[in-house]
């Protein structure tokens, strides 16, 4: 790939022609704009993240001390409810995306425009339909669940919550996936983090004030209508020729229904466990230890991820536009550093969870945060899913999304009958029920990281799918390693200031070992990509120099 933009190679070849010259200009801004867009989505991504984290940390505590822990549970389980009106998408985001890729490549404004008219067009006729489901949830929610928030007050909350939902997929959500597929994932994370930051500190001044936790939920819709008026700003300004009124473009994004099958599969994933522990367990506290659980390990997932957008819009306009063997070279050096990424992130994550979570429920008298197998079964649960990741993007980005549904739907009949037989299980002999989900979504994601691992190698690659097995190989045996040493030198944390600077050191630590590992295991893609750093470097240097003479 490093070697596809180099200027004299193209000069050597087409010195005669003037429109060739400027074909070669044209392309080599093309990939220094993708490479500036890579760092800016992964820059921002992180600072964005960091600064959730932060705010993370501090605010649940806070509303869990001042609501208590049914309160928040009630909140995971609604906000949990309403994620799946997401479904009503019907995969149209996926499959816009994917084929926005081309067009965007190729700067097609025209099939860009058909493109984003056909989902516009579908949005606004399922949005009646969220708005619906949203009302009936109100009404029938508080009169399923047991609670003692008063039924006013959660139909209130509900409404509040959806509402926000039902606004943001209609009007904002097809320019999120236009700047997602143009690589623009930074816009969104601004967007993204300063709504956050000021929902935040709304919320800490609401409940320093000690407001009722509606006065919370109105804050967060009326700063939901601001984010919607921030993204059309920015559309505004920049996509002046964006025509939603064009002839819609329905074939590009046919793949929709197929789409649904794997979004159905991933919403089970991400949501199904609360939902498990609402209805069967019965005890929105149980939910609150979950949801906290679940919310810091996905601080990492989170990070993890916005590497992951950072490169993938790449990734995908590099497949739709190049040929196999260059995309699968660039293809392995991504795979093995984000690898080494995931894993060394969580194995850091494993060794300080419960020693956060001690100090951080300190006082919390309602219920039990401390039970002993949550960080292993978190973490396994986390590093299955970014663990498979890489070969999952690459799937969605080359639209085999007919191909693979079955495999979706396997894996969705696995987490849903091991889980709810699970969660029953451990509930009558242990009064344990949170265990028991987790055991099964990690059943089922057992399952579907191979079956994605052997899929993608040998039908989108053509290669063997030992080279993605031989990189989990490596990367399980430094988890359990450097796990093992971590506990044998037992460090003792009694306070935050023990807590961060042994984390800090560990953490280090760790990633240099995962990342020196995998560097050396796959030494074809280290040089690949020292190379291809290398030709950046020198092409910056040049039209540096070109500027100043």
């Amino acid at each position: 790939m490093h070697g596809r933009f180099i200027k004299s190679d193209y000069t050597k070849q087409f010195s005669k022609s003037k429109e060739s010259k400027e074909a070669i200009s044209t392309e080599i801004n093309t990939a220094m704009g993708n490479t500036k867009k890579s760092v800016l989505n992964i820059v921002t991504g992180i600072l964005g993240q960091v600064i959730t984290i932060a705010i993370g940390i501090l605010l649940p505590r806070l509303f869990i001390t001042s609501y208590g822990s049914e309160t928040n549970g009630f909140l995971s389980s609604i906000n949990t409810l309403v994620s799946y009106l997401a479904l009503l998408e019907a995969g149209v985001g996926t499959a816009t995306v994917q084929a926005l890729y081309g067009p965007i490549g190729r700067s097609d404004r025209g099939k860009i425009n058909g493109i984003l008219s056909a989902t516009n067009r579908f949005y606004k006729r399922t949005g009646l339909a969220y708005g619906i489901i949203i009302v009936c949830l109100a009404i029938g929610y508080p009169l399923i669940v047991p609670s003692e928030l008063s039924f006013l007050l959660q139909s209130a909350i509900i409404l509040l919550v959806g509402a926000g939902g039902v606004l943001g997929y209609l009007f904002q959500a097809k320019f999120r996936l236009l700047l997602q597929a143009e690589g623009k994932q930074y816009i969104i994370t601004n967007i993204t983090t300063t709504i956050h930051v000021c929902t935040s500190v709304g919320k800490l001044v609401c409940i320093s004030l000690g407001l009722s936790v509606i006065w919370l939920q109105i804050l967060q819709f009326v700063l939901v209508i601001v984010q919607i008026v921030c993204y059309y700003a920015y559309v505004y300004k920049h996509y002046g020729w964006i025509d939603l009124k064009v002839e819609p473009d329905e074939k590009a994004i046919s793949q929709k229904k197929n789409v649904l099958v794997h979004q159905i599969s991933e919403m089970i994933f991400n949501h199904i466990d609360v939902v498990l522990l609402t209805l069967i367990v019965r005890d929105l506290r149980i939910v609150s230890v979950y949801t906290l659980y679940n919310m810091f390990v996905d601080m990492i997932s989170t990070l993890i991820g916005n590497v992951n957008t950072g490169f993938v819009f790449r990734l995908g306009q590099h497949y739709n536009n190049t040929d196999p063997e260059k995309h699968r070279s660039v293809f392995d050096v991504y795979e093995t550093f984000y690898m080494a990424l995931s894993f060394s992130l969580y194995t850091v994550t494993y060794m300080f969870l419960h020693p956060f979570m001690r100090l951080y429920t300190s006082g919390v008298k309602d219920v039990d945060y401390m039970l002993p197998l949550l960080p292993l079964l978190f973490v396994a649960y986390k590093l299955l899913i970014c663990g498979r990741a890489a070969c999952g993007g690459l799937s969605s980005y080359a639209g085999h999304f007919k191909q693979t549904q079955m495999h979706s739907i396997i894996e969705t009949s696995i987490n849903l009958v091991v889980s709810t037989g699970a969660v029953i299980l451990f509930e009558q002999l242990w009064g344990l029920g949170i265990y028991g989900v987790l055991v099964g979504t990690i059943a089922a994601l057992l399952f579907r990281a191979n079956i994605m691992i052997i899929y993608a190698n040998k039908h989108i690659l053509y290669r063997s799918c030992w080279e993605t097995y031989k990189k989990w190989v490596l990367n399980v045996g430094l988890t359990i390693a450097c796990c093992a040493v971590f506990v044998i030198i037992s460090p003792e944390i009694n306070d935050y200031f023990h807590l961060i600077l042994y984390g800090a050191l560990t953490g280090t630590a760790v990633i240099l070992v995962f990342f020196i590992s995998n560097a050396l295991l796959k030494k074809d893609n280290t040089v690949f990509l020292i190379n291809y750093v290398k030709g950046k470097w020198k092409k910056r240097r040049k039209r540096t120099e070109e500027k100043t003479t």
